[in-house]
C-alpha cells in the first residue's frame, strides 16, 4: 500500500467491505481497458463487448443500506440483459413458460412514465387489472435513492432524478400533488449559518447560483484559487479580457437581436434547426471556452453538450443567450431526502396502499419499508412484477388482428410469457426498438435518430464538512479529472427522518458526472461515454473521485481518508436522451421523431420521458398517462 493511497484512504474498508478481489479486479480492469478502442466506436455499437456477461461485485460497487440497496443505478443483470436482447443472444421465445394470467394492461416499465399509466389505468378503469413490470429490483427507474449511515446518522440522496417545483392545486388528473396526497410545503432542517446551502443538486448549477454559496475552482500556472459570486466577480477570474468580454455579452444577449429575416418574433423553431454551439459560436460570436463552460451543465441535465444539442434547449432552459431575464427569478427546486424517489413512492402507495408501510404521511411514504411481497399479490388491480426484463412484445395474431398482446420476460433465469388487451411501452426507446415485434418502419426510423448519452452519479458519505465551511461554500464547479459540480443539501425533515444539520455532521456530497465528448457526433459520443461507465471498476473510479475531492478540499482540511464514510455509485449507460436539430419540430419535411413515435400501434403505445426531450418527472407521467388513454381508447 503507497503512502498515497493511505492518504486518499484507498486502505479503509469503508465501501469495500468484503466485496472486493483484488486479483478479480485486475483481471477485469485489463479486460475492460480493451473495451474503448476505436474499432468498437467504428461499428457503432458494443458488440464486441467482452466484458458485459461478467459484471461483478468488483464493477458494482456497494449500495449502501435500506430497500435500495441492490438497486443502485443500472445493475450488473439489467446491463447483461439489455445487452443480450441488442446482440440477439435472448432465448428462443418458444422457451417461455405461459403464465396463464391475462391483464387489462400491461405496462413495461415501472418508472415515472409507467407508474403514472398505472396510476391512470387505476383512475379510469377501477374494476380492471394491470401489470406493471419493471426490470430491476426496485420500482422508479432513476428515481431511486441511496442511503447512508454515518455514525449513527440515516442519510438520503438521489440516484438521478431530482429537484421539482411545487404547482398549485388544480384538481385536474395532471395534478398529481392532489391526487396523490403529495404536500406542497415542506421543512428543512434549521440553518442559520453564513454558508447558503442548496435544496437540491441542480438549481445551483446555474439557475438560482446566485441565492447559494457556491464557489468556482481554478487551477493553472498562477496557482489554486475559489472564487466566490464569480458573475459579480469576474475581473477576479483567471480570464483574458477577450474571454471576459464574451462571457459578458453570453449573459446579455437576446435572441430577438440573431433572428432569421422574415421571422415572426415570437416564431423561435428556427432554433432547432442549429445546434447550441452554432448559436453561441456562429452567431453570437462567443469564444469557444463560453460554449465549453455551457457544455457539462447542459450535459448535466439532457445528456450531452452545445455541439450535440440543438439551441432550442437552451432557450427553453433558460440559459444566458437567450434572454436577460430567467423564468427561474421567484423558482424554488426542491427535492425530496432521496430525490424524487419520493414521487414514486406516493404513486407506489396509491397504487398498493400496503406496499409501503405507513399511512400517506410523508414521512411514512418516505420513510417507510417496503413490503416487496405486497406488491405483485394475486387479485389486486394494479400488481408491480419486479426483475422482470421484457424481451419481447407482440400482437397474438399479427397488429391488423387486435387480439390481445404477448409479452415475454425473463424472471430469476427462466422465460415466462403473459398476455394483455394492451400494452404501454414506459421503457426507454434504446429498449422498445428491440422489443417490440410490431414496431413498423416509421416508428424504428424514427427512433434512428434518438441519441442517448450516460451518467454517472456519485453519492460521498462525509463525516462532517468543515472544509467546506471554512472555504465558505456548500457547492463547487470546477475542470477536473472527474465530473464538473459537487454539493451538499440543506436535508428535507420527513416525519422521524430529521438529521441535525451543521458543519460538525454527517452529509452527503452529490456529484453528477458527465460524459460529453465535443467534437465527435452525438452517436460516437454516446459510444465513448458508456464504454467508460460500464467498463471502469468500481475501485478505479473511488480513486479518482477521492483524488479529485483532495484536489479541491485538501488545502481546507479535507481528509479523505478520516472525511469519506461511504460511496455508492449510480450508473445509467442511457439516462438521457441528446435531442440535436429537428427534434421537436422536425425538418426538411419530415415529422419530429416523438411525433411518430406517440402513434398507437395496434393496441400498443408508447410513452416515456424521451418524447419530451428533456426527461423529467412531469414529462415521464404526461406521456404514461397518454400513452394509456391511448390504450385504453383501443381495447373498450
Amino acid at each position: 500500500m503507497t503512502d498515497r493511497k493511505r492518504l486518499l484512504g484507498l486502505d479503509r474498508s469503508i465501501t469495500r467491505r468484503d466485496f472486493v478481489n483484488v486479483a478479480g479486479v485486475g483481471i477485469a480492469a485489463s479486460a475492460f481497458m480493451s473495451c474503448g478502442s476505436q474499432d468498437s466506436i467504428s461499428k457503432g455499437s458494443l458488440a464486441a463487448d467482452p466484458w458485459s456477461d461478467h459484471l461483478g461485485p468488483e464493477w458494482y460497487g456497494p449500495g449502501g443500506v435500506g430497500d435500495y440497496e441492490l438497486s443502485h443505478g443500472n445493475t450488473p443483470e439489467v446491463v447483461q440483459a439489455a445487452h443480450r436482447l441488442r446482440d440477439a443472444r435472448q432465448p428462443a421465445l418458444t422457451e417461455a413458460i405461459e403464465t396463464g394470467e391475462h391483464f387489462d394492461v400491461i405496462i413495461v416499465g415501472g418508472g415515472l412514465a409507467g407508474l403514472s399509466a398505472a396510476h391512470h389505468f387505476k383512475r379510469l378503469h377501477p374494476s380492471g387489472r394491470c401489470l406493471v413490470i419493471e426490470n430491476h429490483p426496485v420500482f422508479g427507474g432513476e428515481a431511486k435513492r441511496n442511503e447512508l449511515e454515518i455514525d449513527g446518522v440515516r442519510l438520503m440522496s438521489p440516484q438521478g432524478s431530482n429537484g421539482f417545483g411545487v404547482t398549485p392545486p388544480t384538481g385536474d388528473p395532471d395534478d398529481y400533488f392532489t391526487a396523490l396526497g403529495i404536500p406542497r410545503e415542506f421543512e428543512y432542517a434549521p440553518w442559520d449559518g453564513d454558508v447558503r446551502v442548496p435544496l437540491d443538486n441542480y438549481g445551483f448549477m446555474h439557475w438560482v447560483q446566485d441565492q447559494f454559496s457556491v464557489g468556482h475552482f481554478f487551477s493553472g500556472q498562477g496557482g489554486d484559487r475559489w472564487i466566490h459570486k464569480l458573475w459579480e466577480n469576474p475581473l477576479e477570474a483567471p480570464w483574458s479580457s477577450e474571454l471576459r468580454n464574451g462571457f459578458a455579452k453570453w449573459q446579455s444577449a437576446l435572441v430577438q437581436d440573431y433572428q432569421p429575416p422574415g421571422t415572426a418574433t415570437e416564431d423561435l423553431s428556427w432554433l432547432d434547426r442549429i445546434t447550441l454551439k452554432d448559436y453561441y459560436e456562429n452567431l453570437l460570436g462567443l469564444p469557444p471556452e463560453v460554449t465549453a463552460y455551457v457544455d457539462p451543465i447542459l450535459a448535466s441535465i439532457i445528456g450531452l453538450g452545445c455541439d450535440a444539442v440543438s439551441a432550442w434547449w437552451g432557450y427553453h432552459f433558460g440559459l444566458p443567450g437567450f434572454e436577460v431575464s430567467s423564468t427561474y427569478d421567484d423558482f424554488t427546486f426542491h427535492s425530496f431526502p432521496g430525490g424524487n424517489t419520493g414521487i414514486a413512492r406516493y404513486f407506489v402507495k396509491n397504487l398498493v396502499s400496503d406496499a409501503i408501510e405507513g399511512g400517506l404521511d410523508l414521512g411514512d411514504v418516505i420513510g417507510g419499508r417496503i413490503d416487496f411481497t405486497a406488491l405483485d399479490r394475486e387479485g389486486e388491480p394494479a400488481r408491480i412484477r419486479l426483475g422482470a426484463s421484457v424481451i419481447d412484445v407482440r400482437h397474438a395474431g399479427g397488429r391488423d388482428a387486435n387480439e390481445r398482446v404477448r409479452v415475454t420476460y425473463v424472471h430469476e433465469g427462466k422465460l415466462y410469457v403473459t398476455e394483455a388487451s394492451g400494452v404501454v411501452m414506459a421503457s426507454g426507446g434504446w429498449v422498445n426498438r428491440y422489443v417490440v415485434a410490431d414496431l413498423p418502419n416509421e416508428h424504428q426510423a424514427a427512433y434512428e435518430t434518438f441519441q442517448h448519452a450516460p451518467i454517472l452519479v456519485a453519492n460521498v458519505g462525509l463525516r462532517n464538512w468543515r472544509f467546506l465551511e471554512r472555504l465558505g461554500i456548500a457547492a463547487c464547479m470546477y475542470e477536473g479529472d472527474l465530473g464538473f459540480s459537487c454539493n451538499i443539501r440543506r436535508p428535507m425533515y420527513a416525519g422521524d427522518h430529521r438529521p441535525v444539520f451543521g458543519p460538525d455532521h454527517p452529509a452527503i456530497m452529490t456529484f453528477y458526472i458527465t460524459f460529453e465528448e465535443p467534437g465527435l457526433s452525438a452517436t460516437e459520443q454516446g459510444i465513448v461515454g458508456r464504454t467508460e461507465l460500464l467498463s471502469t471498476p468500481f475501485m478505479e473510479y473511488e480513486r479518482r473521485l477521492r483524488e479529485q475531492m483532495f484536489t479541491l478540499f485538501g488545502d481546507a482540511g479535507f481528509d479523505p481518508a478520516e472525511d469519506i464514510q461511504g460511496l455508492v455509485l449510480n450508473r445509467w449507460g442511457h439516462a438521457y436522451l441528446a435531442p440535436g436539430p429537428g427534434f421537436f419540430f422536425g425538418q426538411g419535411g419530415i415529422s419530429a421523431p416523438p411525433d411518430v413515435i406517440r402513434e398507437p400501434i395496434g393496441r400498443i403505445s408508447i410513452g416515456h420521458s424521451e418524447l419530451r426531450g428533456h426527461q423529467n418527472w412531469t414529462g415521464a407521467a404526461a406521456e404514461g398517462r397518454r400513452a394509456l388513454e391511448q390504450v385504453l381508447e383501443r381495447i373498450s
